[in-house]
């Protein structure tokens, strides 16, 4: 009988990570598009705090807040905030909303070459051109009888995914558009005086971002790292984390405050998001 019992203590402690005590892992569940900038986060937190067992998984969005809710995770971190109905999944399991915290900030820079005479657009404009309704400068204010040449980001990017919702009302691209990445986006847009296309915000030779309005009465925005990070450009939003209510919460606590302070919002603004305001920053 001692012989089994050990065998099976042995199994069992097999199963935690070398190194980790049992109490201290951190479970997290992560939209898809967020999935890289988490584990640099857990890599990052993970150097300084070797006792700490995070564990980073990636899924749908809409699937995110529902492990929460089952009990299945300690945190999610998704691009957008928390819905009724899913906050109404939560209430019912531990009576009262899931504890929020906004952890970076997106945004999204629209760009034409710098021979475009157009400096601005509003969203229907947007939204017209990446849905294949307008493919002619010449039918907005300003613009040169010109077919339009369109260029984007996959909508599994955190860039693309953010535009589409926005911008695009989650409909997506026309088939007229061309799917390029990263920096071949500026270059293209760089090389094609009739191009338009997005990314993050960053100077590039030939290229000129475009200030942007909501609707045709708002007031212009330039996409500067200030008024996004600030949320006044359009083009923009928070990313969030939700915790399970009193489940691991000093531990999750204090990783979350790791995220939203100096550290890992210099981690998130080199995976390309941007820091958030004190404000919203924890105490020091």
């Amino acid at each position: 009988m001692k012989r089994i019992f050990a065998g099976l203590l042995a199994l069992a402690t097999a199963t935690l990570p070398l190194g980790k005590a049992a109490g201290e892992t951190i479970t997290v569940k992560v939209s898809n598009s967020l999935l890289e900038l988490n584990q640099q986060w857990a890599a990052a937190y993970q150097a300084k705090h070797p006792g700490v067992d995070l564990r980073i998984a990636g899924d749908e969005t809409a699937a995110a807040l529902p492990s929460l809710a089952e009990k299945k995770v300690d945190l999610v971190v998704i691009p957008r905030a928390i819905r009724f109905k899913e906050a109404q999944a939560c209430e019912a399991v531990f009576g009262r909303r899931p504890t929020e915290f906004k952890v970076a900030v997106n945004g999204v820079a629209v760009y034409v070459h710098t021979n475009n005479l157009i400096q601005t657009l509003e969203y229907e404009e947007l939204n017209n051109i990446f849905h294949g309704r307008t493919q002619n400068w010449k039918d907005l204010s300003g613009g040169k009888d010109q077919a339009i040449a369109v260029y984007v980001l996959s909508t599994n990017t955190f860039l693309g995914e953010l535009f589409d919702a926005e911008v695009l009302e989650g409909m997506g691209f026309s088939a007229r558009v061309h799917l390029l990445a990263g920096q071949e986006m500026l270059k293209a847009i760089a090389a094609d005086p009739n191009a338009i296309g997005f990314g993050a915000l960053t100077p590039f030779d030939g290229v000129q971002a475009l200030s942007i309005k909501r609707a045709h009465s708002s007031t212009p925005v330039d996409p500067t790292e200030e008024n996004i990070a600030h949320r006044i450009y359009p083009i923009s939003r928070y990313v969030y984390a939700y915790g399970q209510p009193g489940a691991n919460g000093d531990q999750a606590k204090a990783y979350l405050d790791w995220i939203r302070g100096e550290e890992g919002q210099q981690v998130a603004k080199a995976a390309g998001f941007y820091a958030l305001p004190a404000n919203l920053r924890p105490s020091q």
